[in-house]
């Protein structure tokens, strides 16, 4: 049996994963499948990389896919798996490094999604779905997809993911088209 948590708000700008960015002050929106307009700083175990960050697809499942959980508090939401390349591009090489950390989703009509913590797996993981590991080492000049699942509700699509840059910078924001 998987164990579960949504959890609320947001992450950003704690530390030893702190991210960090210069003024995104005019930054336009961006859509999925444009890389980060400035490289974003993720830091882990004293060891601070850059890295531009894309997110590719978003996969939207059903309200039964949460029902292997036995837990009514999902009653009326439904999981949707966030996939996000990150390129190393310079800086140290991190081990580790917590990509979905910062990343977030909204509905369509402006909600903030939840991250889904799962102890365990949920069955309609999609196969392609990699989440952050503590043991892969990001070298500059590669690239790694990373996935997680947030709940929305069962009604509603993702209409933007965010990645969050700490607490006194917007978010950036990619539409889902």
């Amino acid at each position: 049996m998987a164990l579960t948590t949504g959890c609320s708000g947001t992450a950003g700008g704690s530390p030893g994963g702190a991210a960090k960015s210069g003024s995104t002050a005019g930054a336009q929106e961006l859509v999925l499948g444009q890389p980060s307009q400035k490289e974003q700083e993720i830091s882990r175990g004293n060891k601070t990389g850059k890295f531009l960050l894309t997110p590719q697809k978003v996969v939207e499942g059903k309200p039964e896919d949460l029902q292997e959980l036995k837990d009514g508090k999902f009653a009326g939401q439904k999981v949707a798996w966030v996939y996000v390349d990150a390129r190393h591009v310079g800086g140290d090489p991190v081990k580790g490094p917590m990509i979905m950390k910062d990343i977030g989703a909204e509905t369509d009509s402006g909600r903030k999604a939840t991250p889904l913590l799962v102890f365990g797996d949920l069955s309609t993981r999609p196969k392609d779905c990699v989440e952050d590991d503590g043991e892969s080492v990001f070298k500059e000049g590669e690239s790694h997809t990373r996935c997680a699942p947030y709940l929305i509700p069962a009604d509603a699509k993702v209409g933007k993911v965010t990645y969050s840059q700490g607490y006194y910078q917007e978010p950036l924001k990619w539409k889902v088209q």
